[in-house]
């Protein structure tokens, strides 16, 4: 990738990387769909930006599918699922107060854990998104609400695909991709379901 093009998606990876940390410490449901729906909107952008690049159709349409299903769509059901219930007006997420210096270590390990990976492939274009994928990782473990572990899941989707896309041109990166929005769905319609019938759940009551 020619340098300007390379800056911009770093500009977009970084920004996405600090929606990351914001998804850790946020205590409100709304916001949180926010925040994951612009980070969504950020890896479109570069995914788009890498397939045109690259000339390829598949990294083009999966940047529109990444806008249509985890930019707009998801988003809107889980706003409109959390409108209809009246208890999310005032509920919090629960969340630690360690978790932005969790975060942050985590962060510095999983740069020096990509150390090895660069000296195997030479390519440093995918750090920001191996560290996205970790704390991608910690927002889905720390958060206990099964509605907010979704947001997690969405993150984690997301780190996935920029990662594929930085490291190598993935031939099934586009039904990967699609599959992946196919499990979402999947989880979403189930804890939906769930909830509409128990109210708000925590992961432990999914399980127990």
């Amino acid at each position: 990738m020619i340098g300007v093009t390379t800056e911009v998606i770093n500009i977009l990876g970084v920004t996405a990387l600090l929606i990351a940390f914001l998804l850790l410490t946020e205590s409100y449901m709304h916001s949180l769909i926010n925040l994951i729906a612009f980070q969504s909107l950020l890896i479109a952008g570069i995914l788009g930006i890498i397939g045109w690049e690259r000339a390829s159709p598949e990294l083009i349409i999966l940047a529109g599918i990444t806008v249509a299903f985890r930019t707009l769509l998801i988003p809107w059901i889980l706003q409109r699922n959390i409108r209809n219930e009246r208890i999310w007006r005032n509920r919090e997420v629960k969340t630690t107060h360690h978790a932005i210096v969790i975060g942050l270590i985590l962060a510095v390990t999983a740069y020096f854990l990509y150390v090895p990976v660069y000296r195997i492939t030479g390519n440093w274009n995918g750090v920001i998104a191996f560290i996205l994928l970790f704390l991608s990782m910690l927002v889905i473990v720390g958060r206990r609400n099964a509605m907010a572990q979704i947001i997690g899941y969405i993150s984690e989707e997301n780190s996935l695909l920029y990662l594929a896309a930085m490291m190598t041109s993935m031939p099934l990166i586009l039904e990967f991709g699609i599959l992946l929005d196919m499990i979402a769905f999947v989880l979403l319609a189930v804890i939906i379901g769930a909830e509409k019938r128990y109210g708000p759940l925590e992961v432990e009551e999914l399980v127990g």
